[in-house]
């Protein structure tokens, strides 16, 4: 079957990270849009076999699967020839990717292979008016938002942020519509056994340390409340502890706690982390436009009537300087993971 909405997943030790879960998930909700919308699923790895089923569950109406190495080595080429020709076969009319480094590594090249358009880094998709893909996307540092749709030319492609295929609502199939599952052979596509370009060396984790707070995971940022004694001591203590970059409110930044490089809010970063631990930030709302977008929230204020504890996940009324340490000690124990 021709048209229909794809996406891309990444298989990760024989699962599917949240990313391409949110992917499959917003071409559930686009599909469900159009009447008669069908989703389908590319999902290429060295265990893609164990994780074939794992799109159904999210609203996949067909798995394209195939294991192959060379995904988690990240080659380019080979993922471009494949995906490029699966798409000349099908004529999908909407192609999503994940905004991972991988995604934002392969979705412009298959753009240009195939010659189609490209809206990067979305943060919201739906249909227009005539039924195109309408794509929303943030600009100037995340302050505006800009709407594009392109009419001329198929398929319509985008990538998504974290956060942009979430929804509270139900995007999975009806109970007991099971997926089609197909395994490729890959040796139909050309190019298939093409090494050339990227030769793979390692993996090279980035240090917490130095990574732009708009890429980071995990985030602890310190407010005013922060820079007294030695509140920012522990907070990049904590951080170091779970893995996370340091991060500050303008405030903090103000005072001189921290770099303005890594602020968030309206005349800083937004950032949209998995975990953001905010200590000693009240939450004026020029800081909140920065953070909203983060998936879990954890608050440690003094002040039980602080706006941030109100919009956190986990609001803990303290002193950082004396739930901080506590913290670190559990985690150290093993009596946290992160």
């Amino acid at each position: 079957m021709r048209g229909g909405i794809w996406t891309y997943a990444e298989e990760r030790k024989g699962e599917l990270p949240e990313s391409s879960l949110e992917a499959i998930g917003a071409a559930r909700r686009l599909a469900d849009q159009r009447t008669g919308g069908r989703v389908t699923v590319v999902l290429l790895g060295e265990r893609a076999e164990m994780a074939a089923a794992l799109p159904g569950r999210h609203g996949a109406d067909r798995v394209f699967w195939a294991e192959e190495e060379r995904v988690s080595r990240h080659m380019p080429e080979f993922l471009t020839g494949i995906l490029s020709g699966l798409i000349g076969r099908y004529d999908p009319f909407v192609f999503l990717f994940p905004a991972t480094e991988s995604g934002r590594d392969i979705a412009p090249r298959v753009a240009a292979k195939v010659r189609a358009p490209l809206f990067p880094d979305c943060d919201g998709l739906e249909w227009s008016t005539d039924g195109f893909l309408s794509a929303r996307r943030l600009t100037h540092g995340r302050k505006v938002h800009v709407t594009a749709v392109c009419r001329n030319a198929r398929p319509q492609m985008a990538t998504l942020v974290p956060g942009a295929g979430r929804s509270k609502e139900a995007s999975a199939k009806p109970a007991g519509a099971d997926p089609e599952i197909v395994r490729l052979d890959l040796r139909e596509f050309s190019g298939w056994n093409e090494r050339k370009g990227v030769t793979f060396v390692g993996h090279l984790r980035a240090d917490p340390a130095t990574v732009d707070i708009s890429d980071a995971e995990t985030i602890v940022a310190g407010g005013k409340g922060a820079c007294v004694e030695d509140g920012f001591r522990w907070i990049e203590r904590l951080a170091e502890a779970i893995g996370a970059s340091v991060a500050g409110s303008r405030a903090a930044v103000d005072l001189g706690c921290i770099g303005r490089e890594r602020q968030i809010g309206q005349s800083g970063k937004a950032v949209s982390p998995r975990l953001l631990i905010s200590c000693g930030i009240s939450g004026a709302n020029a800081h909140v436009v920065g953070m909203r977008d983060s998936r879990t929230v954890v608050a440690i204020n003094t002040d039980r009537n602080a706006p941030m504890l109100a919009l956190a996940d986990l609001a803990v009324v303290g002193d950082l300087r004396e739930v901080l340490p506590a913290l670190i000690d559990r985690i150290r124990s093993g009596g946290i993971l992160f």
